[in-house]
């Protein structure tokens, strides 16, 4: 009985300006794949993050949540001495949680795809860039999700809607794709030593209380100009502003963040899908 022999594929990455020809063209030719693929691995990984989880997607709400009450209670007792104008301080700072937990999150989620990942990126040939698309959806929806505490904020302290009121979510999205941005530019350097992540981390922690989320900008001096070189401080000063009608918005620098941010965005996915075949090869040597 003869035996036919299967063919061999060898996979080796592109070197070069070949190398960044292809990624071009796979990233075109085969985005309704791999945008069908992440729908995929979004499905599976959100059923099986709350499928053992009594409270299942409560636990997103809860964290915005405590740390509101967590800075009210402060202020309230005048541990810290926060003003924030004509704006009700509890919906002040729910309002730049959000905010603020939205770019955390797809910096995170976008940092973490290859390694989250594997054991199947070096088994399975499929289109990588599923992964960052996955990612930047179950980022979508944990920043989505909180948002429902918005609006009884908002009754409750008897803030009015306005048509500005409809543009928080597209602060929401450019918080998105600012995180997203940035964690496609750092996901190279973050798979090969992990002290970049825990680097990351760490920077996010003290970019907290250097970004106006619990604090408002400072109307002038040398800590405005510093806190306004922080790209996320137009995006949660312009949502908040739009949310509650009060306060400042800057609409030019908010523009100039969402245009860079798609444009680092287009830069690390071209770079992603160029490195990572030889990330692979690292990995799995």
């Amino acid at each position: 009985m003869s035996s036919t022999a299967l063919p061999v594929r060898v996979i080796v990455p592109h070197s070069g300006l070949n190398g960044f020809r292809y990624a071009i063209r796979s990233l075109w030719s085969a985005f309704p794949q791999a945008r069908a693929l992440a729908w995929r691995f979004f499905l599976r990984d959100t059923r099986a993050a709350h499928r053992q989880s009594l409270l299942g997607y409560v636990w997103i709400i809860v964290p915005p949540l405590v740390n509101t009450l967590v800075w009210v209670l402060l202020n309230k007792s005048e541990v810290i001495r926060i003003d924030s104008g004509a704006v009700p301080y509890p919906v002040f700072v729910l309002a730049g949680t959000v905010l603020w937990a939205a770019f955390n999150g797809a910096t995170m989620a976008s940092m973490g795809v290859v390694s989250s990942a594997g054991g199947l990126l070096a088994k399975v040939n499929f289109p990588h860039e599923s992964l960052v698309y996955c990612a930047f959806l179950k980022a979508l929806i944990d920043a989505a999700i909180p948002t429902v505490l918005l609006l009884p904020a908002l009754l409750i302290y008897h803030i009015p809607l306005s048509a500005a009121t409809l543009l928080f979510p597209v602060s929401l999205l450019a918080a998105l794709l600012l995180g997203l941005a940035i964690g496609l530019i750092l996901v190279p350097i973050a798979t090969l030593y992990s002290d970049v992540g825990r680097a990351a981390q760490l920077a996010l922690r003290f970019g907290f209380f250097a970004t106006p989320v619990i604090f408002p900008l400072p109307a002038a001096g040398l800590a405005r100009t510093l806190i306004s070189l922080n790209p996320l401080t137009a995006v949660i000063v312009s949502g908040r502003t739009w949310l509650t009608g009060g306060g400042e918005s800057m609409p030019l620098a908010f523009t100039a963040v969402v245009a860079a941010s798609l444009v680092l965005i287009a830069i690390g996915l071209l770079f992603f899908k160029v490195a990572l075949p030889h990330l692979i090869e690292r990995m799995g040597g």
